[in-house]
């Protein structure tokens, strides 16, 4: 059976789903174990704000200006001389008639750029012409410059559509773009992640090839040489992660995200703003699944390194709500872990500053699953002054702000003593019923 025959389709939930879905999201519907299991199953627009930094999968689009591919201590390569463009007959005909290294180099960088254009790059006519094996039987030549135009194009390949990286994966492209990515040339290595991060990227399925291919274990080896690496170089890491941990029909094995979140762990702490934000995604998506993935979240230590995130910009607060949202809605130790770290004193200058109402949402969000909790967690967020910022958004917020706020006080309701309600009360005054 062909990977083709057995892939799985992309999840692509409905933001729109009817209320009875909406519910799922809560712990506190009609009471504890069970209920605190459920998670949002619909792609919130917190989302959205990755844009195409954030994508699944990246073209590496780079025109001309990429002539300086190299310093002479990584990929070598001969005096440029105007590039003449090759069809791929041409490659085809030059590859099948014992070419020389400058040969190769020729034929792979003319289909690299072909492959590099930002508009209806030309992927289906290489696949349908029979260059991919080529392609695949490049990355092993003793030529650096080969093997970097090779992965370049490989990598603009599997950024295509999932039939498309099937097709590259069938062609044998998975194992070998994995050796390169511990190449000692930190340009091979970048390109080649970049590529295996793609291919991870499309599907649970093939995010599980990647792992029986050994790419985590290529993962672990470069962060042990991280602080010798470009930051670019750290970013294809740090978004390789994010792919590793994305998907969730299913989950990656528990194995595979325990050692994950321990390189997690030191990538939430690097100085460049971009690999905090991809490593922060990666966390909040190792968070969104049951209890067991959650606790190794925990336990990893990667948490109050998160919480910081608050402090920061939208971007970087966006994953770090999302994240600890996800504890949230974990058990009872889960939920307190979350009180502890100081979340809730941190939520409060937040919730007064941010002009974003995904922020906002997601900041009720949160707060609803912790009173979802026990009573005691219900007064952590009475103490916390939460309450008041609730009722303003009910009063005054936009429609899914209030709509978020609703959740918490009917948590609250249904979970809290007497006298955390009467605190409701005495709060919830001239508040429009449609607003509930």
């Amino acid at each position: 059976m062909t990977l083709s025959e057995t892939k799985l389709s992309r999840d692509n939930v409905d933001e729109t789903k009817d209320d009875a879905g909406r519910l799922q999201q809560y712990k506190n519907l009609t009471k504890h174990e069970e209920l605190r299991r459920r998670r949002t199953e619909c792609s919130v627009e917190i989302r959205k704000q990755k844009g195409a930094d954030m994508m699944m999968k990246r073209r590496n689009i780079v025109d001309d200006v990429e002539e300086e591919i190299a310093s002479e201590s990584e990929v070598d390569e001969p005096k440029k001389q105007p590039t003449v463009r090759l069809s791929n007959d041409e490659i085809k005909s030059i590859l099948s008639n014992n070419p020389s290294e400058n040969d190769m180099i020729r034929c792979f960088e003319s289909l690299r750029k072909s492959l590099s254009k930002t508009k209806n790059p030309p992927i289906d006519e290489v696949i349908q012409s029979g260059l991919l094996l080529a392609l695949v039987q490049a990355l092993t030549v003793q030529c650096e410059r080969v093997q970097y135009e090779a992965a370049w194009a490989l990598t603009n390949i599997v950024s295509g559509t999932t039939e498309q990286t099937i097709a590259a994966v069938e062609a044998g492209a998975t194992a070998p773009l994995i050796q390169l990515a511990v190449h000692s040339s930190s340009q091979i290595s970048e390109q080649a992640l970049w590529a295996v991060a793609n291919i991870a990227g499309d599907s649970a399925q093939l995010r599980d090839y990647v792992i029986k291919c050994h790419g985590v274990e290529a993962l672990m080896m470069l962060m042990t040489r991280l602080d010798d690496l470009t930051d670019s170089h750290v970013r294809t890491i740090a978004w390789a992660f994010s792919n590793m941990c994305r998907h969730k029909n299913p989950h990656a094995p528990l194995d595979v995200l325990r050692v994950l979140a321990q390189g997690l762990v030191k990538l939430v702490q690097h100085p460049d703003r971009q690999v905090r934000q991809d490593a922060c995604w990666a966390v909040s998506y190792l968070t969104d699944g049951p209890d067991e993935q959650i606790e190794l979240a925990r336990e990893s230590g990667v948490l109050p390194h998160v919480l910081k995130f608050f402090k920061e910009a939208e971007n970087l607060v966006a994953p770090a709500l999302r994240t600890l949202g996800n504890v949230a809605t974990g058990n009872d130790a889960l939920t307190q872990s979350v009180i502890d770290l100081g979340c809730l004193q941190q939520l409060v200058p937040l919730m007064e500053k941010t002009k974003s109402s995904s922020i906002m949402k997601e900041c009720c969000w949160l707060i609803s699953n912790i009173i979802a909790g026990t009573q005691k967690q219900i007064q952590s967020v009475l103490e916390a002054n939460l309450l008041p910022l609730i009722i303003n958004i009910l009063k005054s917020g936009d429609h899914k702000c209030q709509f978020e706020a609703s959740w918490a006080l009917s948590n609250l309701a249904q979970g809290g003593n007497a006298r955390q309600i009467v605190a409701m009360m005495e709060e919830n005054v001239n508040i429009p019923v449609e607003n509930m």
